[in-house]
């Protein structure tokens, strides 16, 4: 809106009003359509982003995957990024220097390891940020969209170590439009829309609930191009 030449900005409320608990050992996941404000929830939870109002508590250690490369800076190697991405989740030094065999075995990204970040892939920073992350059991694990982004393979590895940490106790959040991770990983589901939470319970029945909710939405946008004559 222009006033007096000048752009004004209208606040609005991006999320409001969503409260929950996730206990220890369990997951869920966090669905909804583009500017629910599924990622902005959780960069609130892990304290990227401050709340207007509200608060969060979470008790061990976290992880979290939010945003490509997890903030991977580019001019440095990744074997360089590796030491202050897994200082920035609270490992040693030591502890790292003792997991980078097994960080460059499961992020396969072979000599590129010592090679630059900006020369990466974005399939490559999400392999090599995924296993930082992962490397040592979070006791909280959160993870937003940015294992979408990697190929077929790789995903399929990463929910399989998603799927082994959670039997080893890890608490899992996890956003995802792969209603199949949903289903197959997460004890229970929350529907964002409008930046409220709109449903929460069994993955099954709340994916039934989106998923009918899109259809009807679709159709209406359908019916809403067919003209007098009926001809689209």
């Amino acid at each position: 809106e222009w006033v007096s030449g000048r752009i004004r900005h209208e606040k609005t409320w991006v999320v409001r009003d969503i409260s929950f608990t996730v206990q220890p050992g369990e997951a869920v996941g966090i669905i909804g359509v583009n500017g629910a404000g599924k990622s902005t929830l959780l960069k609130i939870i892990t304290g990227t982003t401050q709340p207007t109002t509200g608060s969060v508590q979470m008790n061990g250690r976290v992880a979290a995957l939010l945003e490509l490369g997890m903030g991977f800076h580019p001019d440095f190697s990744g074997r360089q990024n590796v030491f202050m991405a897994g200082q920035l989740l609270g490992l040693r030094k030591e502890e790292i220097a003792a997991c980078m065999p097994a960080i460059e075995a499961f992020a396969e990204i072979g000599d590129y390891i010592d090679q630059p970040v900006r020369v990466y892939s974005s399939g490559m920073q999400v392999r090599l940020a995924f296993s930082v992350a992962t490397v040592v059991r979070p006791d909280i694990l959160i993870v937003d969209e940015a294992l979408s982004v990697g190929d077929a393979y790789f995903q399929h590895k990463s929910f399989e170590r998603i799927r082994e940490l959670r039997k080893q106790g890890t608490t899992l959040l996890i956003v995802s439009h792969d209603k199949g991770a949903i289903q197959s990983i997460c004890d229970r589901a929350i529907l964002l829309s409008k930046g409220q939470k709109l449903l929460e319970g069994k993955p099954e029945a709340v994916l039934d609930y989106y998923n009918a909710a899109v259809v009807d939405v679709t159709n209406s946008q359908i019916s809403q191009t067919v003209n007098e004559q009926g001809v689209v």
